[in-house]
Parts: structure tokens; C-alpha cells; sequence
């Protein structure tokens, strides 16, 4: 990223001018979910008294999210599992709450994490929404571009960990560019305008492509460890709660037993675990391997297969 465009170097004609361009920075397939979250809903939230957000106002907020940043599938079915009253009188406690500071951003942001699938980064989402003059929404744009983006080694793509304390690192570097550019030009800049000027950066800094399609191209294996924890402890952001482990029935673990390619000795044990499973004779000799490949065969050919079965013989030997 070039100099002028670092966040503590931007000047407000620069910043204008890259403002101009986020209409066509934001791809042609998002322009609904766009009208949405930047014009629709909040029009809707200001009509009403006391403000609020509907069950499907937040449903579409969090679609307009997750093709903005990184798409976690399993919000929207934790979005869904709120009530729409419970939604509304969420949103009503916290859309009463004062803005100004970040102290009080923080309290807003608390009660409304109390809702399923809505983490800290959602929740300034639907803070910016009632107030986006004020409030920055927590995007990964403009999170690097504030804290990151004058790093060597990739600062744009980057992961983040989406908790409260990294957002309120964001907060303060997000309010002085604004005071600082107001000071310079005497207008008025809003927190969307700094996350849209960081997008469009962002944009920029990839080649025009999301982080999706770029990690998609060239995949990197996450540790089963890692994975697992995330899933458990989300680092942080939405709330996803790790799905149960479900066991498979001991039947089932046999009948996959028996069926893989085993070694001589594991022929014998897998022998043994067909044999209890069919109620079939006792037999000190393993199985040949066609028998394993025919677990539906008839009762008396099995049994009479391992009565002739030699004990020294080697299993598929002569086949």
C-alpha cells in the first residue's frame, strides 16, 4: 500500500476520492444486500419508536456480513434460533444506551451478544446501523487497515481474532482519523466512511478479490487440534457452540472393521468381530479374504469356509 494511503498519512482529499470509489468497489451481486444494510434497514430502525431491529432485519444484516468478511455458515442457523420478541427487546435495551464513548459502545455491544450467533463483531454491525456516524463496524478491512496494513508480510490477509478487546484497540484509531480529517477540512466524517474507504483499500491490496476466493485458490490445512478448538472457543467471536460428537453403534464399527483391507493379523481379530456379530461358530482360523468381501453369505457356507480354513495357511494364498 502506498504511503499517502496509510492511515495515519491520509489526507481528506485522498480519503474523498477513495470514498467515491466504493460503489464499484463492492461486487454487482451484492448490491441488494448492500441497499439493505446501508440504506433500507437503517431507514426502518429510525421509523420506529422505540428503535429497533426485526428477526429478519438481523438475518439479513448477518448475510450482508458474511459476504463481506469471512463467511461462517453456521451463524445464520444460530440467527435463526432467536424469537423475533426476543430480537426486539434486545435491540431496544441497547439502542437505548448512549454511544458517545467506548465505554458505552462496550455496554451495547454486552447486551446484545446476548443474542444467539451475535458475537462482538455483529454487534457493532447492528450498533453501526442505529448510529453510523459514531460507531465503526468491525470489519476485517478496516481492522488491518488501522492496525496492520504498514506491516511487511502480509498484514492485509492476516487472520483476526474477533473479540471484544481487539475491537476496542480498533475504536480509538478509528476516532481520531475522523477528528483529525474534520480538523483538516471542517466536514463531517463518519465511521462508515472510514470502513468503506478501508474496504475499498482492502480491495485493492488483494488484486479486486475477497480473502475467500484468494484462500480458495491456494488452500492452508488447519491442524484437526486447531480446528476443534475453534469450534469450541470461536476465538472469541460468535457465539458457535461446537456440535456434539455423536458415537457410532458397536455394530457399525464392526461392520467397517471387517470390510477394510487388514493385514493377516488384523484378518483374525476382524474374524473374531464377524463371527460375534452373525452369531457364527467359534473357529481358531482367520477368515479368507473373499469371506470378508461376503458378509452376506449364507450361514452354512460360512461356517463350512472356516472348518476347512488350515491354520498355517496363508490368507490369500491360491487366489
Amino acid at each position: 500500500m502506498e504511503k499517502h494511503h496509510a492511515l495515519d498519512n491520509i489526507d481528506l482529499a485522498t480519503f474523498k476520492a477513495l470514498l467515491a470509489d466504493y460503489p464499484a468497489a463492492v461486487p454487482k451481486t451484492l448490491a441488494g444486500l448492500e441497499e439493505q444494510r446501508l440504506v433500507t434497514i437503517p431507514a426502518a430502525v429510525h421509523s420506529r419508536d422505540p428503535l429497533h431491529l426485526t428477526k429478519d432485519e438481523l438475518a439479513l444484516l448477518m448475510d450482508w456480513k458474511l459476504t463481506h468478511g469471512k463467511f461462517r455458515g453456521q451463524l445464520k442457523k444460530l440467527i435463526q434460533q432467536n424469537e423475533g420478541v426476543t430480537v426486539k427487546s434486545t435491540t431496544i435495551e441497547a439502542f437505548r444506551m448512549p454511544l458517545d464513548t467506548g465505554a458505552d459502545v462496550q455496554k451495547a455491544m454486552a447486551t446484545l451478544s446476548t443474542l444467539r450467533g451475535v458475537g462482538p463483531a455483529t454487534a457493532s454491525l447492528l450498533l453501526s446501523v442505529k448510529d453510523e456516524a459514531n460507531v465503526p463496524f468491525f470489519s476485517d478491512e478496516l481492522y488491518r487497515w488501522a492496525l496492520w496494513s504498514d506491516e511487511a508480510g502480509g498484514g492485509w490477509t492476516r487472520e483476526i481474532k474477533y473479540s471484544e478487546k481487539a475491537y476496542m484497540e480498533l475504536y480509538p484509531r478509528v476516532q481520531e482519523l475522523r477528528e483529525r480529517l474534520e480538523s483538516e477540512g471542517g466536514e463531517m466524517v463518519s465511521a462508515l466512511h472510514v470502513e468503506n474507504v478501508a474496504y475499498v483499500l482492502g480491495r485493492r491490496a488483494l488484486g479486486g478479490e475477497t480473502e475467500a476466493k484468494l484462500k480458495a485458490r491456494a488452500p492452508a490445512k488447519t491442524p484437526r487440534k486447531r480446528k476443534a478448538k475453534e469450534a469450541e472457543e470461536d476465538d472469541g467471536d460468535e457465539k458457535i457452540e461446537a456440535p456434539i460428537a455423536t458415537k457410532k453403534s458397536k455394530s457399525r464399527k464392526l461392520k467397517q472393521t471387517a470390510l477394510w483391507p487388514l493385514s493377516v493379523a488384523g484378518r483374525a481379530r476382524s474374524a473374531r468381530a464377524v463371527q460375534t456379530e452373525y452369531d457364527f461358530p467359534a473357529s481358531n482360523s482367520p477368515l479368507r479374504p473373499s469371506l470378508l468381501r461376503d458378509l452376506e453369505a449364507k450361514h452354512n457356507d460360512i461356517r463350512h469356509t472356516t472348518r476347512h480354513f488350515k491354520p498355517d495357511q496363508t490368507p490369500g494364498a491360491g487366489q
